[in-house]
């Protein structure tokens, strides 16, 4: 009988052992609320609780059953945890909603040369890349051209086009509007692997007292923008229309948006929700504004000075192609010599980033 009891006693300790870890054991179903990688916490939070709990080496992590780390853990996520109520870690974390990649700001070294680099244009899958030039030898901007094949490669092959300051491509690819002699001009080409033809001047595009500049055609290429420099008045955003490719452009008119510093280099966005120009500013610098809230006469009543983590995005030009979520424009580089350089923001989605956006 005793050693009944001495070979049962083993069974049973093991037994209540298994029943207290199972009863620490808990689940919930919720969102993250915010995460640290660095200090190995989280927090989760449902319809009933928030709970802060402790991240441990070998706390599973996965999304459709395939590993993860923790770095990948971003708040707002919906998740399933399994964790210790007794101990507060985290045993395992299953992620049920899709990762989205932090923005991050590249400069585009591909195409960087000895001089400056400005002025990026984006064909609307993001593959092929316009830019100016300005070599230290030449007293001539000229726009180039180059290729990459997905959204992670390197723009290949820079190919020189055509004499200008700042410019514009329709999304064909087969039209260029250009700035060159303090005056717009327009060109064109049949196929977009043959050379432009010698650009004419868009007569209808003059303006009392100063010029137009920092052209942008829209997806449509029907209507224009661009900015303008009057005496007395200071730089304004205009825009022109036509009814077809083939029409002549109306006078410009100035486009009716909330003022933030001194606004050039517009951009519409492809779907024209969003306008994206420069606001520059002595105190400031050149700070990228991003207008929405269009109107039905075409203009934008709400204004927001772009800013990623707390900082304050500096440049000009800025060209957003919504195909590969990315943000291009020209900038000064944190270890430059004051010079302009190409770059992108990747992972860039105007409805997330910027706070209170509509």
């Amino acid at each position: 009988m005793f050693r009944f009891y001495l070979s049962v006693l083993p069974v049973l300790i093991m037994f209540f052992a298994a029943s207290s870890i199972q009863a620490a054991e808990k689940s919930i179903e919720g969102k993250i609320k915010s995460v640290d990688a660095t200090k190995r916490t989280i927090s989760v939070t449902d319809k009933d609780q928030t709970l802060d709990l402790e991240l441990s080496k070998n706390t599973k992590i996965t999304a459709k059953n395939k590993p993860l780390d923790a770095r990948s853990l971003q708040a707002g996520q919906d998740v399933k945890l399994k964790y210790h109520d007794a101990l507060g870690i985290v045993l395992e974390i299953d992620v049920l909603s899709p990762i989205q990649k932090k923005p991050e700001l590249v400069v585009l070294t591909e195409l960087d040369v000895n001089g400056e680099e400005s002025n990026p244009w984006v064909s609307s899958d993001g593959m092929t890349i316009y830019y100016t030039v300005k070599e230290p030898s030449q007293q001539t901007r000229w726009v180039w051209t180059a290729k990459r094949k997905d959204a992670e490669s390197l723009f290949e092959d820079p190919k020189r086009l055509i004499p200008a300051m700042d410019f514009t491509v329709s999304d064909d690819g087969l039209e260029m509007i250009l700035f060159l002699n303090k005056g717009l001009y327009q060109t064109t080409r049949d196929t977009v692997d043959d050379s432009f033809k010698r650009p004419t001047r868009i007569t209808t595009a003059v303006i009392n007292n100063g010029f137009l500049a920092g052209p942008c055609l829209s997806s449509d290429g029907l209507t224009l923008f661009c900015d303008s420099m009057q005496k007395g008045i200071g730089p304004q955003i205009q825009v022109m229309t036509r009814k077809t490719k083939s029409s002549n452009w109306s006078k410009p008119e100035p486009l009716k948006l909330t003022p933030i510093g001194k606004m050039k280099y517009p951009y519409i966005s492809r779907d024209g929700k969003y306008l994206f120009c420069t606001g520059k500013d002595i105190s400031q610098g050149s700070n990228i504004i991003i207008h929405s809230g269009r109107d039905a006469e075409g203009g934008f009543h709400s204004a927001s000075v772009l800013n990623i983590d707390g900082i304050t995005l500096r440049g000009i030009f800025p060209r957003y192609v919504e195909a590969t979520k990315e943000l291009f424009f020209a900038g000064e580089s944190e270890n430059g010599n004051g010079e302009l350089k190409l770059m992108v923001l990747k992972n860039f989605n105007p409805e997330k980033v910027i706070p209170g956006l509509k």
